[in-house]
Order: C-alpha cells, then sequence, then structure tokens
C-alpha cells in the first residue's frame, strides 16, 4: 500500500454536537441560535437535501408531510453586478427585502459573487481586483501556496453611507460599471416572501425585468431495501470516555454517508469480498435488516425551508411509537465552498428519546458540520 500525503485532507474538519431537542419546538419559532438549528442557518447556499428514515415510518407521516411542506422555489436570472444597485432592484431587495443570491463561476479559480442579509461579497482574481480599487483581504487559491493571487471583497450595501452621491457607493458603482461588467447568471431566493422563495406574484417585482427562469424543487424518493441499521442509541454521560463517542459519531456518521451513496455495503445480501472493501457495518452482529426511504431535493435550497422540513419532521414523528424505528436523518451539501471558511454541510441525526418513561421524553440529537480546505485567508 501506498502512504500518500494529503496536506489539504489533514485541514479538512468535522465538528459534532450532541444535544437534548426541546419536547416541544414551535414550528414559527424555532431555536435557531442552537445546535442542530444553528448549523441550518450557517450554511445558506445549499444545492441538495436529503433526509433518510425507516421506510414504516414515513408510510405513516407521508401523506401528513406531502400537505405540510410547499415545494422550494428560486429563479435563475442574468444580471450585472451593476444591476443590483438600480434603484428598484437595490430599494426593493437589499435596503428592504431580505433576499439570498449567489452567482456562477467557481471559488478559488473564477470571479464569483453571493448577497446575504444585505452584504455583498466578491471573490476576484488579482488583476481584477486591483483595477477595481475596491477594499480587501488576500485568500489562498488554488495556484502558488504563497501567491497572494486572489482576493476577498465584503460590501456592507445596508449600511447608512450606501447612497448614491455618498463617496465610497459611487466608488462601488464605478467599478461595476467599468471593470465587473459582464452579465452572469445568478440563483435568486426571496427569503421575505412568505411563499417557499419566490413572491406569488412575480410580475409586479424588481425582479422581473431581469426575465427571470422559475424553478421548482421537486423531490426524489429512493428505497433502501434490507439494509442492517445499528443501534443508533448511547447512553452518553459525563463519564463515557471520549474516545467512545467519537468512535460511536464517526460509525453513525459513516452509515449515513453509506446509504446516501446508495452503497450495496449496507445491506443484509452484501457478498463483498473483504479483501475488495474493509468497510462492515457497526454492531452488525446486532443490526436487523430494515427497508428505508431518501427523500431527496436538489435545487437551491434556503435556510428556512430547510428548518420548516426539520420542524415538519420532528412534529411528525413525535407522534408515532417510540422506539427503534422513529429516528430521522437529514443531511445537505453546500453549494460550491465558501471563500474563507469552505462549509461543506452537514447532517443532522434524530434519535428516539432513552427515557420512555418520562412524561415529556426528549430527542437525543447528533449534528455533524463538515469544514472544507480549499480555500484558506493568508
Amino acid at each position: 500500500m501506498l502512504d500518500l500525503e494529503d496536506d489539504t485532507s489533514r485541514r479538512e474538519k468535522c465538528y459534532t454536537t450532541i444535544t437534548q431537542l426541546p419536547a416541544y419546538i414551535d414550528p414559527k419559532q424555532p431555536p435557531t441560535k442552537k445546535s442542530p438549528f444553528s448549523a441550518i442557518q450557517s450554511h445558506p447556499y445549499i444545492h441538495t437535501v436529503e433526509t433518510i428514515l425507516p421506510e414504516a415510518l414515513y408510510w405513516s407521516i407521508g401523506d401528513s408531510l406531502d400537505a405540510k411542506l410547499q415545494k422550494p422555489q428560486y429563479a435563475k436570472v442574468f444580471m450585472s453586478p451593476a444591476s443590483l444597485l438600480e434603484d428598484e432592484f437595490f430599494n426593493a431587495y437589499i435596503k428592504i427585502g431580505n433576499i439570498l443570491m449567489i452567482s456562477e463561476g467557481r471559488s478559488g479559480t473564477e470571479n464569483v459573487f453571493s448577497l446575504r442579509d444585505g452584504i455583498l461579497r466578491l471573490e476576484l482574481g488579482k488583476e481584477t481586483f486591483e483595477r477595481t480599487g475596491l477594499t480587501g483581504k488576500p485568500v489562498r487559491g488554488g495556484g502558488r501556496k504563497h501567491a497572494k493571487e486572489r482576493y476577498f471583497v465584503e460590501l456592507n450595501l445596508r449600511l447608512p453611507s450606501m447612497l448614491h452621491g455618498k463617496k465610497g457607493f459611487e466608488r462601488i458603482i464605478w467599478a461595476f460599471q467599468n471593470v465587473l461588467t459582464e452579465s452572469v447568471a445568478w440563483l435568486f431566493c426571496d427569503l421575505a416572501s412568505e411563499s417557499n422563495g419566490l413572491p406569488k406574484d412575480i410580475k409586479n417585482t424588481p425582479l422581473q425585468k431581469h426575465k427571470p427562469e422559475i424553478v421548482e424543487c421537486d423531490v426524489t424518493r429512493i428505497p433502501h431495501r434490507e439494509v442492517l441499521a445499528p443501534p443508533s442509541q448511547m447512553d452518553i454521560t459525563e463519564s463515557t470516555p471520549s474516545e467512545d463517542v467519537q468512535e460511536h459519531c464517526n460509525a453513525l456518521s459513516e452509515w449515513l454517508a453509506m446509504i446516501a451513496l446508495e452503497s450495496p455495503r449496507v445491506t443484509s445480501t452484501d457478498t463483498i469480498d473483504p479483501y475488495l472493501s474493509r468497510y462492515s457495518v457497526p454492531d452488525a452482529d446486532d443490526s436487523n435488516p430494515t427497508n428505508l426511504i431518501s427523500l431527496k431535493w436538489h435545487g437551491f435550497i434556503n435556510s428556512r425551508w430547510i428548518t420548516h422540513l426539520l420542524t415538519t419532521l420532528l412534529l411528525e414523528t413525535s407522534s408515532q411509537t417510540v422506539g427503534a424505528q422513529s429516528w430521522i436523518a437529514l443531511s445537505s451539501n453546500a453549494l460550491g465552498r465558501e471563500a474563507v471558511d469552505g462549509r461543506d454541510g452537514y447532517t443532522i441525526l434524530s434519535q428516539s428519546p432513552n427515557d420512555h418513561s418520562s412524561s415529556s421524553p426528549r430527542r437525543q440529537c447528533i449534528c455533524w458540520e463538515f469544514v472544507g480546505a480549499s480555500t484558506i485567508l493568508l
């Protein structure tokens, strides 16, 4: 076997949080500052959401789930950065509204723009950055290790000084009109709308001028037959050795990833030669073959919709019989890698309560947040 050094993989991290969910979660006011909801909020740009649960549990809540969940929506538009600062669009969506946008392009090699909470972030090559005259900070790209070839610019467009006629704002307009002039594809989501990502009457909005292409994210149902399901619950106390907790959480995370990949290694009928694959389901001797199902959405999916999905799943499954078949897992994959912290996504596993005798049992929850290392601040 070859011992290959990979400095990038050593910088990749997984932050694991183990917590107990509240006995009741208000779907209109979920605890967004606490895990796992805080993980959802910290990943605004998501392209794929997948939830995995026992098939028997899904068929008991499927109709109610379909009735409560609307399809996530977003728009695809072609705009130049200067179009963001046009009076009607700028006032309606940035100064007053709350939109989420991200442009085409690959972080680390191309110019990439994103807009969230009124803050416009630009990742630019060195030559383009110097021509704009804007203030930024260097980030390492995919080229030479110590060369400052790429820069990160952050513009808070909601500041009182961000008005036409102000010196700093006019400098931004000049940079957009003379340097960043190309019209690029953007994904657009309106978080202020009551519907799922877009206003109900989009024809009477400033976005209509840019001829948006409306996209709905349909759900795909993927069955997983005869999957060996290990005991997911572990009694964790202050005296539990950290090595045991880490081994348990890593094994569950890997098992869920294998299911998402539709790997035959997790099925009870798998007969792979151990020379070809050394993977085995954790606690396989105590695992029972179970039929599972995945619900997958693909597109530009905002954190508000994902929070609604998780709270709906928790509320629907809480009314079911407490037991080994009442767990749910939710995973999200980030759309590209952010220029600073490289957040790649997260996985949330909600497990049945340990204490069945309690009048209001609380679910145990494990949250894994994955952080990549494609770009790092110098």
